[in-house]
């Protein structure tokens, strides 16, 4: 008798389905099958629970004429959870890899710390040159004076009803300057300016903005030759109070015998000064120390005192 050579699809992921000599159909539990490889064209076995198809072999293994395809969705459960159960975390390897996190973390945050605040100073020591370089420029036209030397009828910042105020005579060589961003030290917590105009939105002569917008100090100690110190950044520690002056009507004064040096504000108790030949020097409280007792830097070259004009 002739079999039916149509087949219908098993109804369980563990069963094969066979046609007996009456033509009826036979279900049959199968375990799990193992993958193995072979070279017997005879034997071919793969794994029934994920749809592959097996034909027969020798004893131990599925002994039946034709192997249904077995439902692609149908999961080997045993299988699966010996492969989760492998690939899975430990829980000494899951604290081994915390501990290596965490040391990677502790050495790496405080180098990138460290690059951060030696590019705010390096970017803060470029600023002070171009300062520097644009007082030079705006002097080649004006005797070689700087504009706080110079009446405002002669085109310069002297005794200005706004002299008292650092943004004034920063922004007075705004064509030598170009930028305004080169009055503001990355380490600062002000306003960022972007130019030299009255917006409200980036303007250095807006109220917004100004004093707001400057890092740096100004010294009218401007006659001790090119290696005098004339400006620097903002967080050199002055005396309290106010004091009178002949160039800037009112500015903080600083005591050279008594000498403070830096404050925390900018770069952790070092800072930045600029002399008149463009030159920059990073010093700490006790280098700076040591610059004051060699260096020009008092009022018209004294070493008693030093007159300078703070923007906050």
């Amino acid at each position: 008798m002739k079999t039916n050579s149509h087949r219908r699809p098993a109804t369980s992921a563990s069963s094969i389905r066979r046609r007996n000599g009456t033509g009826k159909d036979e279900f049959h539990l199968v375990p799990f099958v193992p993958l193995w490889r072979t070279n017997d064209r005879k034997r071919k076995l793969t794994r029934l629970c994920f749809g592959w198809t097996a034909e027969a072999g020798e004893r131990g293994s599925v002994s039946t004429d034709a192997v249904e395809r077995v439902p692609t969705g149908v999961h080997c459960a045993i299988r699966d959870r010996q492969s989760e159960i492998a690939d899975a975390f430990t829980r000494a390897e899951l604290l081994i890899t915390l501990a290596v996190l965490s040391l990677l973390v502790a050495i790496v945050l405080p180098a990138i710390a460290h690059d951060r605040a030696r590019s705010a100073r390096i970017i803060c020591a470029n600023n002070l040159r171009q300062i520097s370089a644009g007082f030079q420029l705006w002097g080649n036209d004006h005797g070689d004076q700087p504009p706080w030397e110079i009446t405002p009828a002669e085109g310069g910042t002297k005794l200005h009803p706004l002299g008292v105020n650092a943004w004034l005579h920063f922004a007075w060589i705004s064509n030598e300057l170009n930028s305004a961003r080169v009055l503001l030290c990355p380490s600062d917590s002000g306003r960022l300016a972007d130019d030299f105009s009255f917006s409200p939105t980036g303007g250095y002569l807006n109220a917004n903005y100004r004093n707001t917008a400057t890092s740096y100090y100004l010294s009218h100690a401007f006659m001790g030759g090119q290696f005098v110190m004339f400006a620097g950044d903002r967080n050199l520690i002055t005396d309290s109070g106010a004091f009178g002056c002949s160039v800037f009507s009112q500015v903080n004064n600083v005591g050279l015998p008594a000498l403070q040096g830096w404050d925390t504000n900018l770069h952790n108790q070092a800072g930045n000064i600029v002399r008149l030949d463009g030159r920059v020097n990073q010093y700490s409280n006790e280098e700076l120390r040591s610059a004051v007792r060699l260096d020009p830097i008092g009022d018209r070259g004294d070493r008693s005192a030093l007159h300078i004009l703070k923007p906050r």
